[in-house]
């Protein structure tokens, strides 16, 4: 198979394009593969943090709620964690030594399931973010002066709604162009592939 990927160095012009395509595709595999691995580290910091913080933190809440808002937090993180990791190992096992269509499908499955996971995966994960955070605020708010409450509020709400509406649909659709390049980069090697045979 390598012999099919890696042409020699006398090669033509349309197989050093074919040369440069999988190049760049490879690139292309590293930069989606890092922000999965990346997201997974930092989601597993934040939940162990969190259970320290719980655990010896002496926070000394009066409500069980609020330890339990602490823990589902903790999950909530894990869990992402665990998707964010199982969605590296999957971009990860696209096998570059195949045949070129076997390589196209492969994208263009990873391509389709992404696009199935983006739309449930961070409306899902902000929405039960959000439900644990206001269960954990609920005691931390008690007694407190409301102009507080309110600017805390307005201020993490601000954050939680650009990070959703701008950065989470950035990173989405940034990650989106790479795979239709990928995916149009392999239908334009197979293409010269089967104008080569």
């Amino acid at each position: 198979m390598k012999s099919m990927w890696q042409q020699p160095a006398n090669a033509g012009e349309a197989n050093k394009e074919i040369i440069n395509s999988v190049t760049n595709t490879t690139t292309a595999k590293m930069k989606l593969q890092k922000p999965q691995l990346h997201g997974t580290i930092a989601l597993v910091i934040t939940g162990i943090f969190i259970a320290c913080l719980a655990i010896f933190g002496n926070l000394h809440f009066q409500h069980w709620y609020t330890y339990g808002a602490m823990v589902l937090i903790c999950i909530i993180c894990f869990v992402q964690a665990g998707f964010m990791y199982a969605t590296y190992k999957k971009i990860k096992s696209i096998d570059h030594t195949v045949e070129p269509t076997a390589h196209l499908h492969q994208w263009e499955a990873y391509y389709d399931l992404r696009r199935k996971q983006n739309r449930w995966n961070m409306p899902v994960y902000y929405v039960l973010l959000n439900i644990a955070m206001a269960i954990y605020l609920i005691e931390i708010f008690t007694g407190r002066p409301v102009v507080n409450v309110l600017i805390f509020i307005a201020v993490y709400v601000s954050w939680m709604l650009f990070a959703y509406f701008y950065l989470g649909k950035k990173n989405l659709k940034k990650e989106d162009t790479r795979l239709q390049k990928i995916i149009n980069n392999l239908k334009g090697i197979e293409g010269q592939l089967n104008k080569a045979d």
